[in-house]
């Protein structure tokens, strides 16, 4: 598109599209109590509510999609971000996950097959909308799948290790707001690193990163038994990685490494590889 208010206009309705259909979504994961459930796996009917989100965020991600083109990917998945919290906004927190007894190994897998809807969905954005325009395809020659999986692009998802590391030092309480904020500062912290690690290289699966190494995080940290989650929760001692819920990482991984890219834009001198 030529006019810049029509691009901001385009955005802004995907951007409220994807927001109603993730309060849609939420609506399907209650749990049994009545509360909102903080993982699908806690909601009253587990199945229903993975259908739902399956299908409701499914359709956020083909409306998100109509950006690719006259836009860019990245702001196709800030887009389909701003959904993601929509609805990880209307669904639990650390204590309601406390309260429900839910088992935090199994919001780990939760976390990690979130990272699996987060890669599918940056796949399809660059797929429909092309290389981001500040970084060519690094080979012309190869096919799309062949580009994405090139060594150097791999190589830049190890970036995701930063993503634990923040959220251990900024996740300070157990509101939903700063759950979701605290993993976009993380995906910011990703997508900066990944600049650095391969600039020439486009960052289709460090969408994904953030969400995958948190819940990696999640997963080793409640993996010592005999640790008592609860008594941890009541005493303060918890780990802040915890208290992501699984939703939370996804949406922050999604608007936190689209806004890092646009801010790092200017931050690597992008040489030719020998």
């Amino acid at each position: 598109m030529e006019s810049g208010a029509s691009r901001t206009i385009l955005t802004s309705l995907c951007i409220i599209t994807c927001g109603l259909l993730g309060l849609l979504a939420s609506r399907f994961a209650m749990g049994s109590s009545g509360t909102a459930a903080p993982a699908l796996m806690d909601a009253a009917h587990p199945g229903i509510a993975a259908a739902a989100v399956v299908v409701c965020l499914g359709a956020a991600v083909a409306i998100a999609c109509a950006l690719a083109r006259p836009v860019n990917a990245a702001v196709t998945l800030f887009a389909l971000g701003c959904g993601v919290a929509a609805f990880a906004m209307r669904t639990g927190t650390l204590p309601d996950a406390i309260f429900h007894a839910a088992g935090f190994r199994w919001l780990g897998v939760e976390t990690l097959a979130w990272s699996a809807f987060v890669a599918t969905a940056a796949v399809a954005a660059f797929r429909v909308g092309g290389p981001l325009p500040d970084v060519p395809w690094p080979d012309p020659d190869q096919g799309f799948t062949q580009s994405i999986l090139r060594p150097r692009a791999l190589l830049a998802m190890v970036a995701g290790v930063a993503a634990p590391a923040v959220l251990a030092f900024t996740l300070v309480g157990t509101s939903k707001g700063q759950a979701i904020g605290a993993c976009t500062l993380a995906g910011i912290a990703v997508a900066v690193a990944s600049r650095f690690i391969a600039p020439r290289e486009q960052p289709v699966l460090v969408f994904a990163a953030p969400v995958l190494a948190i819940g990696l995080a999640q997963l080793i940290l409640a993996m010592p038994p005999g640790v008592g989650l609860d008594a941890s929760f009541a005493s303060g001692s918890l780990n802040p990685i915890l208290s992501a819920m699984p939703a939370d990482a996804a949406a922050g991984s999604l608007c936190g490494v689209a806004v890092g890219l646009g801010w790092s834009k200017g931050l690597v001198k992008r040489e030719p590889e020998a």
